[in-house]
């Protein structure tokens, strides 16, 4: 089955129309379109499972700061569990892109579109990073005497254990008192999740970026840990588990 071939004949030819070009193949496992408007990037990638040769996702990324990856599950509650999409012949292949290609008509465009806008972040703010920063070991030290995460369990353990804290502490009054509770909570948390990914796969953490990010030395795609725990508790805040956020999003 020629993978590049369908996605091309199929998904590409869609992306050419609002200017994006096809740029190959990176890492063996992800198919890139990039287009630029201005002084924003944007990408399109289907990537293929790094373990699993049969499923395959879609996403979409945007340079213009404060616009987080966006997959199908974001944007479509009723795919919020599907991750990826299983095609094991070259007709479920077929099948599989052309609902990625339909996705994007219909909805991608739009969110593209949207995602070339800057978004301001209130949380992550240059002050918040700077403790971030200042102070990983100690809120690494403090919440692990906790919840008891590090070391115990396999990494995916790890975090799910991560969404599972979340979840217990979904419920907050909105007071300045808990507000505090809580956000040294989502900066812990967010410690421990840069410190299992560290341990596990190397990498650097940039501080002065639009949100903090973990460079994965074997990924392609980046960590934003403290956004990955906010986003997540925000879910939970509203009773939203489909799926455990921090895993899914970080695994």
């Amino acid at each position: 089955m020629n993978k590049t071939r369908i996605i091309k004949e199929i998904l590409g030819k869609t992306l050419e129309k609002k200017g994006f070009k096809y740029i190959g193949k990176e890492k063996g496992i992800i198919w890139t379109f990039v287009r630029n408007v201005n002084d924003v990037k944007e990408e399109v990638y289907i990537q293929q499972h790094s373990i699993f040769e049969s499923e395959y996702k879609l996403i979409m990324w945007s340079s213009a700061k404060g616009n987080s990856v966006k997959e199908i599950g974001n944007v479509l509650p009723e795919y919020s569990d599907n991750e990826y999409w299983c095609a094991e012949t070259e007709k479920e292949f077929i099948e599989v892109i052309s609902f990625f290609d339909k996705f994007i008509k219909e909805f991608g465009f739009e969110l593209l579109d949207e995602m070339l806008t800057e978004k301001t972040d209130s949380f992550e703010t240059p002050e918040r990073k700077l403790y971030f920063k200042a102070h990983h070991k100690e809120l690494v030290k403090k919440y692990d005497a906790i919840y008891h995460i590090l070391d115990n369990g396999s990494r995916e353990e790890q975090l799910k254990h991560i969404d599972e804290v979340l979840w217990e502490n979904r419920e907050a009054e909105d007071t300045p008192e808990k507000n505090e509770e809580i956000y040294d909570l989502w900066l812990g948390m967010a410690s421990i999740l840069t410190e299992i990914i560290i341990r596990e796969e190397g990498g650097e953490v940039s501080y002065d970026t639009w949100k903090v990010e973990i460079n994965r030395p074997q990924r392609v795609l980046k960590v934003w840990p403290i956004d990955a725990v906010v986003q997540a508790w925000l879910r939970y805040h509203n009773n939203e588990r489909k799926v455990d956020f921090v895993w899914a999003m970080c695994r």
